[in-house]
């Protein structure tokens, strides 16, 4: 074999990457062993058969003695029966290792993309993880699992064979030994070009994968613009290619198979041939020629194994490198090492000189100062893109400031665990994100320990209980994926409910109200208001009406400036904010 070649599957399938993900078995090490040993066992139990066809025709058809027949058909039957016993039981093995490495590794990988800042989420799409975690995970669970076994009932039988039939006839095996070329090139060659095809193939399906689960959840839009045929035409356009990559494989595949079957035949040919007339001569017995041919048969048969073998590690490590891609992806907003929690009694707000943008060029905020006082209820309002959310977002460090810092009743909030920070926050968005689960299911959420008690309390205060209470089955009603059952504005009143169950010391509504109308909105603030327990409440909204019934105004006109006020006066005295508001302004 060419040493360019060699040195080429080294490097570019990645010694350190097959090290890397075969450790995993290290966990299961001893019934890994148990595997290797009853593979190297079936090894040499598939090894006994042919020496006993030597035997029978040798020693009991030729001497015609059946005392001999009998005790090799025995000794045959055994070796069949045992084979037998050590696959099924290998094979058991084998599974259950698959099994659980593959749940390791799905652990790992649902823990490491938990931690992932929410900025990655953002540039990646759903569709992509979920068929990591599917598709490729199960590609990487075989290439661990399989690629030992393989190897160990491939190349130690591959040099057993060849001593074996040493021993019977060292011409022969010379002779097998000069057309091995023959046999294992063409495979070689062609699973080597069929890598990239692989890869291509699963970008491809990875792609079509997407863009399905984004058409699927996005179904109304698609209906409301009438675009089912532009989806169904980009979807089979993506399928075509999908095809036309699988029909290069299937190509390779077939010259794979033509150029083996051509090889093998016109090997196995030769050396019939060739052992006929050592036979003829004398040379060796037919016992002989009969074990040879069935070790050249075995050694056909391991040809398409070996070739099997490449392809598993060829096809594994691009799968391992695409998971491996995501493993080294870390978070840019890591906690603290032994992190503790802190208790808000509070919840006063103070961000001091905080920088943070979304890239070098792309500045938010370069030194932003406010203090929200403990029990307060601010409105926090501004032009569309001057940063509302991302305030909220750094508040809970979804985003990491690039200096400055953010405290919460004297806490720096880097230096506090994200359990306690993000326990003590309840957080209702414009889009609710509610589960295809039941409402009361929903509304406990963030409060697993909240019982029926806590859901009807929270229930009343945000008027979930007015329309939940007139359904089927009331509070165990499945709200449908997307909550599709459910209207805007009830959709959102189960936002609410779930972020005040948790008895929060912040309040956070980011135009969580947009859908409701403004009397019910007033009563449910008030209705908070009147039963919390001294906790802050930020309200993000581009209401008049919302933001009319904060206690202040915070309204950001600019990178850094925020302007603080109550609304009327803001009204009267800051153009802006007027304008902001124009519409809406009863003249």
């Amino acid at each position: 074999m060419n040493p360019e070649k060699i040195k080429n599957i080294f490097n570019n399938a990645s010694l350190k990457m097959f090290l890397k993900f075969t450790g995993y078995l290290l966990a299961y090490w001893k019934k890994q062993a148990i595997v290797v040993i009853l593979g190297g066992a079936a090894v040499i139990l598939g090894l006994a058969s042919p020496y006993i066809s030597k035997l029978v025709i040798d020693k009991a058809l030729l001497n015609k003695d059946v005392r001999i027949l009998l005790i090799l058909a025995l000794a045959g039957g055994g070796v069949f029966v045992l084979s037998g016993l050590i696959e099924a039981l290998r094979g058991y093995l084998e599974n259950q290792i698959k099994t659980r490495i593959n749940f390791d590794l799905n652990k790992k990988m649902f823990r490491h993309l938990e931690k992932l800042d929410l900025d990655y989420f953002q540039g990646h799409s759903t569709g992509e993880h979920i068929y990591k975690t599917s598709y490729d995970i199960d590609r990487v669970t075989d290439f661990i699992t399989a690629g030992p076994t393989q190897f160990i009932s491939t190349f130690p039988k591959l040099v057993l064979i060849l001593i074996i039939v040493l021993r019977l006839n060292w011409q022969m095996a010379v002779f097998s030994i000069c057309l091995a070329p023959i046999l294992y090139l063409p495979s070689y060659y062609l699973t080597r070009k069929m890598r990239e095809i692989w890869r291509e193939l699963l970008g491809q399906s990875e792609n079509i994968f997407k863009r399905l689960h984004e058409t699927f959840y996005h179904m109304h839009l698609v209906k409301a613009f009438g675009q089912e045929g532009r989806e169904r035409r980009d979807y089979l356009r993506r399928r075509i290619a999908v095809i036309r990559s699988g029909m290069r494989r299937v190509r390779f595949e077939a010259v794979n198979n033509l150029t083996g079957s051509a090889a093998n035949k016109v090997a196995i040919g030769l050396i019939s041939f060739y052992g006929g007339y050592q036979v003829i001569r004398g040379s060796m017995t037919l016992g002989s020629l009969t074990a040879i041919m069935m070790y050249i048969g075995q050694l056909v048969g391991l040809q398409y194994s070996l070739a099997q073998f490449f392809q598993n590690i060829s096809f594994g490590l691009i799968s391992c490198q695409r998971i491996d891609e995501l493993f080294s992806r870390q978070s840019r907003i890591v906690e603290k090492k032994d992190a503790p929690d802190a208790l808000f009694n509070k919840g006063a707000i103070v961000f001091k000189d905080v920088r943070f943008g979304y890239g070098p060029e792309k500045p938010v905020f370069t030194g932003l100062n406010f203090e929200i006082e403990s029990g307060a209820h601010i409105a926090l309002t501004g032009a569309s893109g001057c940063g509302k959310t991302t305030i909220l977002n750094l508040i809970l460090r979804l985003y990491e400031a690039q200096s400055g810092g953010i405290f919460i009743d004297g806490n720096n909030i880097r230096d506090v665990s994200f359990r306690s920070l993000r326990s003590q926050i309840g957080i209702a968005l414009q889009e609710p994100f509610l589960w295809n689960d039941t409402i009361a299911n929903n509304i406990s959420y963030g409060a697993h320990e909240a019982g029926e008690k806590e859901i009807l309390r929270a229930s009343e205060l945000c008027g979930v209980d007015k329309f939940a209470k007139h359904l089927p089955d009331k509070y165990q009603s499945i709200v449908g994926e997307n909550a599709c059952r459910l209207s805007e504005g009830q959709k959102q009143k189960i936002a609410i409910a779930r972020a005040i169950i948790r008895q929060p010391r912040i309040l956070i509504f980011d135009e969580a109200t947009s859908s409701i109308d403004a009397q019910s909105e007033e009563e449910i603030i008030s209705n908070i208001k009147k039963a919390g327990r001294g906790f802050t409440l930020i309200t993000v909204s581009h209401r008049l009406s919302s933001v009319a019934t904060a206690d202040l105004v915070y309204f950001l006109n600019g990178p850094d400036a925020v302007i603080i006020g109550k609304c009327h006066e803001l009204l009267l005295e800051n153009r802006e904010f007027s304008d902001l508001f124009s519409d809406q302004v009863k003249l």
